[in-house]
């Protein structure tokens, strides 16, 4: 007789998501977003291309998406779990996607916008 514990069942162990570490993450990927393009736009400011109150607006709008996909990325990677690779692999392509899918609606927000602006201009 074996004093050995036998595997009496094929275990398998879920990844389970944790609220406070996709918080984190997202405030996070805000901070970064917002003061990489902070620091993208403060040249911009200084050439007088745009004002000071448009390149705050413009990083504090560019940070939130970063953070809005940091976030929805490690989500979907706590909840989906798997190896390493697997990890980095669906965190690239989930926070690629997300932030694809936040910028093509902008475009088209700032597209809409800018038809009723001219629209309301020729009249």
């Amino acid at each position: 007789m074996s004093t050995h514990p036998q595997k009496t069942s094929n275990t398998v162990v879920k990844s389970t998501m944790v609220p406070s570490v996709v918080l984190n993450t997202g405030i996070f990927g805000t901070v970064v977003g917002a003061a990489t393009t902070f620091g993208t736009n403060i040249p911009k400011v200084q050439r007088e291309e745009i004002e000071m109150k448009t390149a705050i607006s413009d990083s504090l709008i560019k940070g939130a998406s970063v953070g809005i996909a940091t976030a929805t990325a490690v989500a979907t990677v706590q909840t989906i779990g798997g190896s390493r690779l697997t990890n980095w692999v669906v965190l690239a392509a989930t926070a690629t996607g997300v932030g694809f899918a936040i910028n093509a609606l902008g475009k088209k927000t700032e597209a809409e916008t800018k038809t009723k602006t001219t629209t309301k201009t020729k009249k």
